[in-house]
């Protein structure tokens, strides 16, 4: 799998794989277990865990705000998230040994649901919040637009089969940094956000192959790629 879009093109993005299952209450007495496993599983670099009363949590570093990796695992679910996306086979690969840690010390997980969210700010040919926002109100019938609310700044919800995406034009100045990439190293910039969510549930039919991860997760790529390409030159 080659990257679907270039570094280069990337300012910030955060990748999130979640797996819910039904209740594993034994999990509650296997929490040490879990968060060593994880640790064994070398899924990312340097390791700092809690144990709470119903969750473990495993990050690569001990100040949360530093943090670019976490592994989040409840009775009934399973987070891993990454600020840190050196390219997108390794982050499945880690992500995949953390799963299968767990998986190694739960035994059997009866998968409710798969998702994977992919968060981002992408950089476009235009340096100015101004031009970004034309390009989208131009790309809107006119009807959307009334001289007398004029428009400072607007977002674009598409719902689909599984899946839904959100994207909108970005200012350096944007909450949007602080609500999804209050981190150290964040890379403030003009540009398009992109917020794209895909899921499989069990509804229909069982999903406890492991191959339905990744499938989830090509998914949510190939949506971020198809929004990226079609407003790369706003």
């Amino acid at each position: 799998m080659k990257d679907n879009i270039e570094n280069k093109h990337i300012g910030n993005r955060k990748i999130i794989i979640e797996i819910r299952f039904n209740p594993v209450v034994t999990m509650l007495d296997q929490r040490g277990q879990i968060a060593e496993a994880i640790q064994n599983s070398k899924c990312f670099g340097k390791f700092h865990w809690e144990i709470n009363a119903g969750e473990v949590t495993v990050r690569d570093h001990e100040n949360k705000d530093k943090s670019k990796n976490v592994v989040f695992v409840t009775f009934n679910r399973l987070n891993y998230i990454s600020y840190k996306i050196d390219s997108i086979d390794s982050f499945f690969q880690n992500f995949r040994k953390a799963y299968d840690a767990v998986l190694g010390v739960l035994k059997t997980l009866t998968i409710q649901r798969i998702g994977c969210r992919i968060i981002g700010s992408y950089k476009v040919a235009s340096h100015d919040f101004s031009s970004v926002l034309n390009h989208y109100k131009e790309a809107f019938p006119s009807k959307f637009f009334f001289d007398k609310y004029p428009t400072k700044d607007l977002s674009f919800t598409l719902t689909y089969q599984n899946g839904m995406y959100i994207t909108g034009p970005l200012s350096e100045d944007d909450p949007f940094y602080q609500k999804e990439f209050d981190i150290d190293g964040c890379e403030k910039h003009v540009g398009i956000v992109i917020d794209t969510d895909n899921y499989l549930t069990n509804e229909v039919r069982d999903i406890d192959d492991k191959g339905l991860i990744k499938d989830v997760y090509n998914l949510s790529l190939a949506v971020e790629k198809d929004v990226y390409s079609n407003l790369a030159e706003f």
